[in-house]
């Protein structure tokens, strides 16, 4: 079985796992020592339970090496996975407990029908095809009898893992289905919730109106009272809720830029570069210099980079392209070689394992129409794909000859004493132009000078503005721009963007300053991230159950909805009484009158903006009647009622069942970030990470 010399193999794979795993560990472990400096082992608390600080850490270096098997390249902020890590962690936690709670669990004879039975889980059949396993039970019986399979136990340490690791997330999964059963079988549609939702969603008004918008009064003769406003703040202080202790503070993120020097400098290595670049018909003279990074791709034209296409398609081979400079970065290009060839071809792939006879029987069986899914029945091991669509322009011309050759009949394409891989040509498509094109790039950085002189700057600004508000108010005079943000406890970054979840990496320490000083201080230079200088000052500390009303969105918020408020009330003074019909309110506004539609179901409408109890009083109205005039929550309104369409068509039990389920149902809980959510709002969470930084 191929597999087998996959496991055997596994022994240097595993070697450069652990390696990666105990460079994550050697980097983040600080937070571990940290901790017990602090005599504290608490990464978080849900309820009443802990996540232990260990185990915690532990779960971090197994996100990181699987981070690096995945992309060697990949650089995650260290902050930011810690944080995932333990959003995951607490998630788990909720649902364990909700799980206990409600009385679900998995059987072992479920989870072993799940794993390894007549119809296992589809995770778990794609689990064995992925290693080259005939079935999730094969995986099973090696883990138990290595020795049947010439397999030493510690061989299979890296399978086990994973297969326990996948019987973890089918069994969660099962739990997760059952919990989502049992809601769905509580919250089901009655007939009076079908009755109210048909009858909502057949019936659209059509209206005739008028408004007089709160934009049309200047809003600085409605200023709010501070009285006013703690008033409002009180009222809606649920939505002000604070979760963890929060800071709010102005931070510069200074970019470590090149000097116009270093761009000189740049400039000069890349003319050498190019000047070595057109030499010749390859690319070593420009190998040898070794400050630029080189890369060479066999592509159809269609792949060649927009920017290239043309010189592409145009140039001799040899011929070498310069391009202008973007944010200091250089590419340079040459046209290596230009050939026709075969784009791709679809084909059978056979894979047999075994001794010079076996292939040749099989390659014998395959020619004499004998099917493969016969063939995998006799000869063991064997693997198939077909109908494989393979590109081969860049393979070796031998390989190329081999395929385009084939003819009708399978035949070897490769061949050695342990297997054959054995193909049937099924179609070639038509040969196209291919190119081998050379990309050299270059990126000017900032030399040790540059940035010595940019902290310089930063430090002079920061020696003569010691104070949060000095720091505000004066970074704009002293070129810099100071970001006003609000930091809690949990924020992994700087300049966290709400839609992609990810800021400015290697803030975390800056962020634990915040946290460890005075309302009004200024903070040192971080330099953590290698292309930024940080420095931050804080405007205001916020250690209380709600944000206080006198944060700057909150105020402007409740401002907002005051100042409207105000001016509504004003409107309705203005021109209620002023007319008799909404021809006449529309004159003594000066609007035209205009023309929407309403259904109950929804609480918009178009061109009425967010006015649900508008939305409410149109239902209740018959065909022709006159509103008078409307407060809304953005101006005041007339409106009347044209006409009541009824929606002819029947809707059937079914759709009523489903419409409620995923607008007020079990529907709205199938995402389980939904569950998190409503868990986390029912049960304490708190997040003591900072404390290990």
């Amino acid at each position: 079985m191929a597999t087998l010399e996959k496991i055997r193999q596994r022994k240097k794979i595993l070697a450069i796992v652990i390696g990666a795993a105990l460079l994550a560990f050697i980097i983040e472990v600080g937070i571990e020592a940290l901790g017990r400096q602090a005599s504290n082992s608490t990464a978080a608390k849900v309820g009443s339970e802990k996540i232990d600080i260990m185990t915690f850490q532990k779960r971090v270096e197994k996100e990181s090496a699987a981070e690096q098997r995945r992309d060697p390249n990949a650089k995650t902020d260290p902050a930011l996975r810690q944080q995932q890590v333990l959003d995951e962690m607490i998630n788990e936690k909720l649902m364990e407990n909700e799980y206990d709670e409600v009385g679900i669990f998995v059987s072992d004879n479920e989870i072993s029908q799940l794993m390894i039975g007549d119809k296992p889980a589809q995770a778990a059949v794609q689990f064995a095809q992925q290693g080259g396993f005939e079935s999730p039970a094969q995986v099973y019986d090696l883990l138990n009898n290595p020795s049947k399979y010439q397999v030493q136990p510690e061989q299979l340490v890296d399978l086990r893992n994973s297969w326990e690791e996948l019987q973890k997330q089918i069994t969660d999964q099962l739990r997760f289905t059952k919990l989502q059963a049992l809601v769905a079988g509580s919250l089901q549609a009655n007939d009076l919730d079908r009755e109210q939702m048909a009858e909502d969603e057949a019936l659209t008004t059509v209206i005739n109106f008028v408004k007089k918008d709160v934009t049309t009064l200047p809003d600085d003769k409605f200023e709010p009272t501070d009285e006013e406003v703690k008033a409002e703040w009180t009222r809606l202080k649920p939505m002000f809720k604070l979760d963890e202790k929060a800071r709010r503070v102005h931070y510069i993120a200074l970019n470590i830029t090149p000097s116009p020097d270093d761009v000189r400098a740049a400039d000069k290595v890349v003319e050498n570069a190019f000047a070595a670049l057109q030499k010749g018909r390859g690319i070593d003279s420009v190998r040898v210099l070794g400050t630029v990074g080189i890369d060479t791709a066999v592509m159809a034209l269609d792949k060649v980079p927009a920017q290239v296409k043309d010189f592409v398609a145009s140039a001799a081979v040899g011929e070498c392209k310069r391009m202008d400079p973007v944010n200091n970065k250089y590419n340079m290009y040459k046209l290596i070689n230009k050939f026709a060839s075969v784009d791709s071809v679809n084909i059978n792939f056979v894979v047999v394992p075994g001794s010079k006879a076996v292939q040749d029987s099989a390659l014998a069986q395959l020619n004499a129409g004998k099917p493969v899914e016969e063939l995998e029945k006799s000869v063991k091991g064997l693997q198939s794909q077909m109908d494989l669509w393979q590109q081969i322009a860049a393979a070796p011309d031998s390989t190329k000859a081999k395929i385009t050759n084939a003819g009708s009949n399978y035949v070897v394409l490769f061949s050695s004493p342990e297997g054959a891989q054995i193909i049937k040509v099924n179609e070639i498509k038509p040969a196209k132009t291919f190119y081998t094109l050379a990309t050299v790039n270059y990126e000017a950085y900032a030399s040790t000078k540059t940035i010595d002189e940019q902290r310089s700057k930063l430090q002079d600004f920061l020696n003569k503005n010691k104070r949060a508000s000095e720091f505000a108010e004066n970074a704009a005079k002293a070129g810099f721009q100071a970001i006003e943000t609000t930091l809690s406890e949990s924020t992994p970054q700087l300049g966290m963007n709400p839609y992609t979840g990810t800021g400015i990496r290697d803030t975390r320490k800056a962020i634990k300053w915040a946290f460890d000083n005075k309302e009004g201080a200024v903070s040192p230079i971080f330099s953590d991230n290698n292309d930024m200088l940080v420095a931050l000052a804080i405007d205001a500390q916020y250690e209380g159950d709600y944000m206080p009303f006198n944060h700057p969105q909150v105020r402007k918020m409740i401002d907002a909805r005051i100042i409207a408020n105000k001016k509504v009330a004003e409107l309705m003074k203005q021109y209620d009484g002023k007319a008799k019909d909404l021809a006449g309110y529309a004159a003594a506004m000066g609007v035209s009158v205009d023309t929407t539609q309403v259904v109950f179901a929804s609480d918009v409408a178009a061109k009425l903006e967010n006015e649900p109890a508008l939305v409410g009083r149109v239902a209740a109205m018959k065909p022709g009647q006159f509103s008078g005039l409307w407060k809304g929550e953005n101006g005041v309104y007339a409106f009347q009622v044209v006409k009541q369409d009824k929606e002819k068509r029947e809707v059937t039990k079914e759709e009523l069942n489903n419409r409620f389920a995923q607008t007020r149902g079990a529907g709205l809980l199938s995402n389980p970030r939904m569950l998190y959510s409503i868990l986390g709002k029912s049960t304490k969470v708190k997040k003591s990470l900072i404390n290990f930084y």
